[in-house]
């Protein structure tokens, strides 16, 4: 007795493989086969019962227990496909301005966030939604259009695929545009000819003061608009890279147990950009005066 019917058009040897795969391995539902045939471009996979087992007292629960192996079977196969086949190929499409190692790093994070929320290790409640789906729909047809009932019947699961995708990718061109700004800021860094060799950075509340090794109070071109009460639009934290970049030390120490909280970015760019340039210190006895620079509104 034919169960199914059941039509791919896209990957029909990748879905054969994962389904007999399952249907040989069970030791539940016994008399289980499937036979393959071709109509156009459409491969049709016929799941059968044997006349055997029809024979060994079948009844209506037995049927039942027969679908519901089947509709398990079904989602494993679309929760399989999907992170393997439909993942790449949605990444692919959507994102084809990224490169082959790009797209394969959004592939594996998107992958692993996705075994994420298919778990075997609990059931969990995509894979239950799947099969329900899957249950809806024998009940009313025989014959199954895989990549149909992926775009008709589980919208909701699909959008979530492509929410992990778009999170990841995100993320990832963030993180890109990131460490371009950094390796942008590191060239600077070196090609700019060393005006100074020595610099302390002094947090303070309206700015950062920039000393020399003898304590005092560096003088560049942005010190002179600071002291004139130039209005700059750019934040402490900006005035402060730009001109260590300008200034170029050869060694700096970044004075971090002053009073003044500062942000954690600022500190990590400043020791990305910098490198072995760059100390920071938590604890000394440093001595300076705030100039009116550091006093002036911002």
């Amino acid at each position: 007795m034919q169960i199914l019917s059941l039509g791919v058009a896209d990957d029909p040897v990748f879905v054969y493989e994962r389904l007999k795969r399952q249907i040989t391995s069970n030791e539940i539902i016994k008399g289980l086969s499937i036979e393959p045939s071709q109509c156009g471009s459409v491969t049709f996979y016929g799941i059968f019962l044997s006349d055997d087992e029809i024979k060994k007292n079948f009844d209506l629960n037995a049927y039942d227990r027969v679908k519901y192996f089947v509709a398990d079977a079904i989602a494993n196969v679309i929760i399989e496909y999907t992170k393997e086949k439909f993942l790449f190929k949605l990444i692919k499409e959507e994102y084809y301005f990224l490169d082959e190692i790009e797209t394969k790093k959004i592939f594996q994070e998107s992958q692993k966030r996705l075994n994420e929320l298919t778990s075997a290790q609990s059931f969990s409640k995509v894979k239950f939604e799947i099969i329900k789906k899957v249950l809806d729909f024998l009940d009313s047809n025989f014959e199954f259009n895989f990549e149909g009932f992926l775009t008709f019947r589980l919208k909701d699961y699909i959008k979530t695929i492509q929410d992990i995708v778009e999170d990841v990718t995100n993320k990832y061109l963030l993180e890109r545009e990131y460490f371009q700004f950094i390796n942008l800021l590191r060239y600077f860094t070196d090609i700019q000819e060393s005006k100074i060799e020595h610099v302390d950075v002094i947090p303070t509340a309206k700015m950062y003061l920039l000393l020399d090794r003898e304590g005092n109070e560096i003088k560049d071109e942005f010190y002179e608009l600071i002291s004139k009460n130039f209005k700059l639009n750019l934040s402490k934290e900006d005035i402060l890279l730009s001109r260590l970049i300008s200034l170029s030390p050869q060694d700096i120490v970044f004075h971090k147990h002053q009073c003044t909280t500062v942000p954690e970015d600022i500190l990590e760019i400043l020791s990305l950009v910098f490198d072995k340039k760059i100390k920071f210190c938590t604890s000394c006895n440093i001595k300076y005066a705030e100039s009116f620079s550091s006093k002036s509104e911002e």
